[in-house]
């Protein structure tokens, strides 16, 4: 089910991000040890709803290799399409991905797990259900991970060798996706 959005956001990721940073950052950077998650149910929805949000890092990572593909923070990919993407969570459970003007995806959100989950049923993809990491007014931190049984063994090979990982040495990549209001 996540193989062909994964497939997709990869290669969004691979093509807009030419200008990434191919520095390797420790593990600590993209899943904290100190990771809390906010559980109440109202506090997260009223949150998410209260405006719009922007990526502010996308990491890719495989083992310990971590690869930034972007960072407002540390200007990493800033002239790509995706640092003009706008993302509005409504109140109804619909979401929209505005780039300038005009909308560029549109679906559905839900919370899952006690919030502990963000479920995504964009058009034309299958459904997506992301674990939520860290959760508060200023952030939001998902991630999707793909086991290399789960995915065709080209989609698996292309994104190791993005990440400059042998192939024997993973089992499985992690996409973190962080956004922040704008």
């Amino acid at each position: 089910m996540r193989k062909p959005l994964f497939f997709i956001i990869s290669i969004l990721c691979i093509g807009l991000m030419t200008s990434c940073d191919e520095s390797i950052t420790p593990l600590e950077k993209v899943v904290p040890s100190s990771v809390k998650s906010t559980s109440v149910s109202t506090s997260v929805k009223q949150t998410l709803v209260n405006g719009f949000w922007q990526y502010s890092e996308i990491n890719m990572l495989a083992g310990t290799k971590n690869k930034l593909l972007f960072s407002r923070q540390n200007n990493v990919g800033l002239s790509n399409t995706i640092s003009k993407i706008q993302i509005n969570f409504k109140s109804d459970g619909t979401i929209t991905s505005i780039q300038q003007g005009l909308v560029v995806q549109k679906g559905k959100w839900k919370l899952l797990n006690n919030d502990k989950q963000l479920e995504f049923t964009i058009e034309n993809h299958p459904v997506e259900l992301f674990d939520i990491i860290t959760f508060n007014k200023d952030v939001i931190e998902y991630h999707a991970v793909l086991k290399q049984n789960s995915t065709d063994e080209a989609t698996w090979s292309m994104n190791l060798a993005f990440l400059g990982v042998p192939p024997a040495s993973v089992t499985e990549i992690i996409t973190s996706y962080k956004l922040s209001p704008i």
